[in-house]
């Protein structure tokens, strides 16, 4: 379990235990890996009609739901929280969050449901774009001619792989 200070000098909460201690590049490709392959699943899922998106999606809820109650037990994070934590602006952005998360991974599987995973797949990946230049907006992230150079790729590359 790690102990955090509530003091301003708080550690971040995101240092975990040493099993957990991956750097962000190695937590974005495994992140990478499994959505690619929840893309794929998503499709195997709902192609026989048998179930719906929706239901698949519940479903795949209810596991990272179990799953991530478990890591944050682990973690000890849970004793960290205190009830004006619910409230705080960190908290709401939290909630925020969960509503953003629902309406673009239930896009995504209804998408998946529908059309084919080689065009759904690269529309939805346009929102690397979108939280670039939100990212830009709202975070005053370094505009460089390298990241809008890259931005212009990712454009050409989704335009390319949807048709």
């Amino acid at each position: 379990m790690i102990p955090r200070n509530r003091s301003s000098g708080r550690k971040n909460a995101e240092n975990g235990s040493s099993g957990w201690n991956m750097n962000y590049l190695s937590w974005a490709l495994l992140g990478m890996v499994g959505y690619s392959f929840t893309t794929i699943l998503v499709k195997l899922a709902t192609r026989s009609g048998q179930f719906s998106s929706f239901v698949v999606l519940a479903i795949a809820c209810i596991i990272t739901m179990v799953s991530v109650i478990v890591i944050i037990y682990m973690r000890g994070d849970l004793q960290q929280l205190e009830p004006r934590d619910l409230v705080s602006s960190s908290a709401l952005f939290a909630y925020a969050t969960g509503i953003a998360l629902t309406v673009a991974v239930s896009s995504l599987f209804k998408a998946l449901s529908l059309g084919p995973a080689s065009a759904v797949v690269p529309i939805y990946g346009m929102f690397i774009v979108g939280a670039s230049i939100l990212g830009f907006v709202f975070l005053h992230e370094p505009i460089t001619v390298r990241k809008i150079a890259g931005i212009g790729f990712a454009v050409v590359s989704i335009v390319l792989l949807s048709r």
